[in-house]
């Protein structure tokens, strides 16, 4: 089933539709706006924060590189610098892998806080905001 839409499209994609008089939007169900009541615009980055066990990891990997010396005794340094760097390498990989940025349009609508979209891929999420931008600059130029 086709739908047709009056007036201009500012963006067509795979999970939003943004027209001149809507912004639409799909996740389980689908979320429609009237730009007319949409306020206040404005993006959120949501960070991957390092969870407990990998902070537990980081923080035993320390601890364990600090004590492998004085267990293994002098005779063995070989071992022991190879352990340290193990373990110092295990921490730094830990550190270092971090899920991908969420990317969040929120607004108030009518007076109340929403989230409009929201994505992992950067140039999606770049490309619904500036079709939003283009569509609210096209609402200011009518009235």
């Amino acid at each position: 089933m086709a739908v047709f839409y009056r007036g201009r499209v500012f963006y067509r994609g795979r999970r939003a539709l943004i027209t001149q008089h809507t912004f639409e939007a799909t996740y389980v169900g689908r979320l429609r706006y009237a730009l007319k009541d949409v306020a206040e615009v404005h993006i959120v980055r949501h960070d991957h924060e390092a969870g407990a066990g990998e902070r537990v990891l980081g923080l035993s990997a320390l601890i364990a590189a600090f004590l492998v010396v004085p267990i293994v005794g002098p005779e063995s340094r070989l071992i022991a610098g190879l352990a340290i760097a193990v373990l110092l390498i295990g921490s730094a990989t830990t550190t270092r892998r971090r899920l991908p940025v969420r990317w969040q349009l929120a607004a108030t609508y009518g007076g109340r806080p929403v989230t409009l979209f929201e994505s992992r891929d950067q140039t999606e999420f770049d490309q619904v905001c500036r079709g939003l931008q283009r569509a609210l600059e096209h609402r200011s130029d009518l009235s």
